[in-house]
């Protein structure tokens, strides 16, 4: 006979079994009890969970004697129903907000005046069981309690993060309130602090919520006026919705207020490319290279070097956009946007299908399994009759992005010219 019997705290579980069979000390030993041995019980465990449901856990095997049956029975009577096995309170579908604070009041006793630290830590390992189950309404519902009963609690060691974690899964299933409403308690939260406001602000860009990411950025840089990072969430909200004087102008306030940036003229010199200004773009990054700290990221230095190439690519000037490209490349030669655009470079503009393939060979050994890539390297062998090698990487392609148009009718092509080429040798 088996009994799982739920506890809310450490405490409260080694009482009990201390008060139910009057002893003084124990001994326990791989979270079993060992001393001292109690007629009728067969093992008595300390466990972290039952069926998934976390918890200080007692699980009592009794003997199929006499004193198991009277012990077992025992233990049932002075217990309540739902602290027994798999009747413990743990919603694993929507409940009404109410009804889920009634049953973990009742489960963990949260408005008790001197409630058990424990207790909190426990309740807060359920909302993250609830996350990781995907139960994310019930996990969100806990979290609003959590904020009636003890907010400081969420603050403390920074466990206001997992806010964070519960936004992102909103996010995937499209639920955008819920979502939002999970990064402004964050926000709440960390009144003092700019992450939240730049979570916040970057969540509202990336779905399309453009105006409500420049109040958040505007709010914000009152307190934190030279935060880069949230000039540049201000700069791109404003791009997005095509206010681009505006954001130009502000950032020649900036420069004016806060002395010249390297940052800021790149940020000016990627709305002028979204202006199609190319010529005044390059003069921006060329000012933002200009501007540079000593010890400028690499990255950073090459996303300048492939904005101007960007620049020079527009313009036709295509030697000067393989100059800047090579110049990325220089200081991220890894980088996989940069590769691509230096072998689509040589490809659709230079016609040097060598180079081509040889910077495609590159992108083959960093990323295998990229259907554009594939693509790209399938059209290169096409273009070089090598119908084989071109078959493969186009079929390949096909697989990988099986909605891209473009594969399929390269695919027709590479057929037409295989047909002929057969054709033409049958008759030879």
């Amino acid at each position: 006979m088996k009994l799982n019997v739920f506890f809310s705290s450490s405490y409260e579980r080694m009482e009990f079994v201390k008060e139910q069979f009057n002893l003084e000390k124990m001994i326990i030993k791989d979270n079993e009890m060992v001393s001292p041995i109690i007629p009728g019980i067969a093992s008595l465990k300390l466990k972290k969970s039952f069926n998934n449901i976390p918890g200080y856990w007692l699980e009592f095997i009794f003997n199929k004697t006499s004193n198991g049956r009277d012990l077992y029975q025992q233990v049932n009577s002075v217990l309540p129903h739902n602290r027994i096995n798999s009747n413990v309170f743990y919603p694993k579908s929507p409940l009404a907000i109410r009804l889920l604070e009634e049953g973990w009041i009742d489960k963990y006793g949260l408005t008790d005046e001197a409630i058990d630290e424990d207790k909190w830590r426990l309740f807060y390992l359920e909302v993250k069981s609830h996350l990781k189950s995907g139960r994310f309404n019930i996990a969100y519902s806990a979290l609003i309690i959590f904020l009636k009963y003890n907010p400081f609690f969420l603050r403390k060691y920074k466990r206001y993060y997992i806010l964070e974690e519960i936004a992102y899964a909103f996010e995937e299933v499209g639920n955008l309130g819920k979502a939002a409403k999970c990064l402004k308690i964050q926000q709440a939260l960390q009144p003092d602090s700019v992450e939240p406001d730049l979570n916040l602000s970057s969540f509202y860009i990336i779905n399309g919520m453009e105006e409500e990411a420049i109040k958040v950025c505007r709010s914000s840089l009152k307190k934190h006026p030279t935060n880069i990072y949230l000039i540049s969430n201000l700069v791109l909200a404003l791009s997005n919705i095509g206010s681009y004087d505006y954001a130009v102008d502000y950032l020649r306030k900036l420069i004016v207020k806060q002395g010249d940036n390297s940052l800021y003229y790149k940020l000016m010199g990627d709305i002028y490319y979204e202006m199609e200004d190319y010529k005044e773009a390059v003069a921006c990054y060329d000012k933002a290279l200009l501007k540079l700290k000593k010890k400028a990221a690499d990255e950073y230095i090459a996303d300048l070097y492939n904005g101007i190439a960007a620049c020079y690519l527009e313009l036709n000037s295509y030697e000067e956009a393989l100059i800047n490209y090579k110049k990325a490349l220089k200081q991220s030669p890894k980088d996989v946007y940069t590769l691509l655009s230096i072998a689509q470079l040589y490809f659709y503009r230079l016609m040097d299908y060598k180079e081509a393939l040889s910077y495609g060979k590159k992108l083959i050994e960093l990323e295998p399994q990229n259907g554009l890539v594939q693509y790209l390297v399938g059209l290169i062998y096409l273009q070089m009759e090598n119908h084989e090698k071109a078959r493969w990487y186009l079929y390949r392609a096909r697989k990988s992005m099986p909605n891209y148009e473009p594969a399929y009718e390269a695919i027709s092509l590479l057929r037409q010219k295989t047909r002929i080429k057969l054709d033409k040798n049958s008759k030879e």
